[in-house]
């Protein structure tokens, strides 16, 4: 049998250039282990619009390989077997993983566990085994098939925060946590997860959301923060305190003001996303003496610290606790097809869709 791939290819150099791509794929070229994929859901948010913008630097167009100058935009969700080479993966299996912006793909089996495999094909060049991996979903004890858009929309991003919370508590005596680009999911759930371990910390810091004038009631409403400063009222901050800021804006001129106000109150500063893919002026690590955390190195220390069971154990109980709370800040909106693919992608570029909104694409 034969499919046809549609694929959404981004110009690497014009991140607005974008064009559709055509391939077919027929059952019987597959090789060895080989398993063909229909892409049936796929979450877009900010975080996607990261990994185009740090297509090159980071290794994400690599992933995914397209036509010379072109990439495809890594995103994550579900796919259904429709084609398969491996034994032990039967027709119409769902899986959740990293997925190209495109209707099928070819992926090579490999490490296979009743939970789930990894894609060892040869074309795929990945930066960490985290994004090669796919979960089966009918022995992932996370998955809920009504919750499958909240899942791609923050399991990807909530383990991040999930780490970046652990890695908080290690050093939990600040007066104070500033999160910027605090409508954004990661940070909503980093939030979510210092506001509930406070008190079984022992700790007592206040956690700020720095945010848009234009999200500032989203922000409050979400029962994440303690306070909501928007970025033009930064100069109100008491300088008394004691801050850590966690980045996740990558804009270079919102930590410069924050600096230049808070001078040595901000002791801390961790840069964990870039938001602000367009800043003009853009954050240097190096300069600011920041950390940069990589979520997949600690996402492995936290593994090897805690044991595999005990690491899943965690984070199911923080995943129910986070959607328990924010159940009602944020709503599903669905696209379908290929045309509304790219004009909500153009949208996401342009900053202008509702952080509220969880948006899911199916073709």
């Amino acid at each position: 049998m034969s499919h046809t791939s549609l694929q959404i290819w981004v110009n690497k150099q014009d991140l607005h250039d974008v064009t559709v791509m055509q391939d077919s794929l027929s059952d019987d070229v597959l090789g060895d282990n080989d398993v063909l994929i229909k892409t049936e859901q796929f979450g877009l948010s900010a975080n996607n619009i990261t990994y185009a913008a740090h297509g090159h630097d980071m290794g994400y167009w690599d992933i995914f390989p397209a036509g010379e100058g072109y990439g495809i935009v890594p995103v994550w969700g579900f796919a259904t077997v429709v084609a398969s080479h491996h034994p032990d993966i039967q027709l119409g299996e769902r899986i959740f993983g990293f997925l190209p912006m495109a209707s099928h793909w070819v992926i090579r089996a490999g490490k296979v566990t009743p939970r789930g495999l990894v894609d060892v094909h040869p074309d795929r060049n990945s930066i960490h085994h985290l994004y090669d991996s796919y979960q089966r979903c009918n022995a992932d004890p996370a998955y809920k098939p009504d919750r499958e858009v909240w899942q791609q929309a923050f399991r990807p991003l909530f383990i991040t925060s999930f780490v970046l919370d652990a890695h908080v508590s290690e050093i939990s005596d600040h007066g104070a946590i500033l999160l910027s680009s605090a409508s954004s999911k990661t940070a909503s759930g980093t939030a979510c997860l210092l506001r509930h371990q406070r008190k079984l910390r022992n700790a007592d810091y206040r956690l700020i959301g720095l945010t848009s004038a234009d999200n500032a009631d989203q922000v409050a409403s979400s029962n994440c923060y303690d306070e909501v400063v928007v970025y033009d009222e930064v100069d109100t901050l008491p300088q008394a305190d004691s801050y850590w800021l966690l980045d996740f804006t990558g804009n270079g001129e919102t930590l410069a003001r924050l600096q230049r106000h808070l001078e040595l109150s901000m002791d801390t500063i961790t840069l964990v996303g870039t938001t602000a893919w367009q800043a003009r002026q853009k954050t240097n690590s190096a300069s600011l003496a920041a950390d940069v955390f990589f979520a997949p190195a600690h996402i492995k220390q936290c593994q090897q610290e805690w044991g595999m069971e005990q690491f899943f154990s965690r984070y199911q109980e923080a995943w129910e606790l986070f959607c328990q709370t924010t159940s009602q800040t944020y709503y599903e909106k669905q696209y379908q097809g290929v045309k509304e693919a790219i004009a909500v992608y153009k949208e996401m570029l342009a900053g202008m869709t509702d952080p509220s909104a969880l948006v899911s694409v199916r073709f």
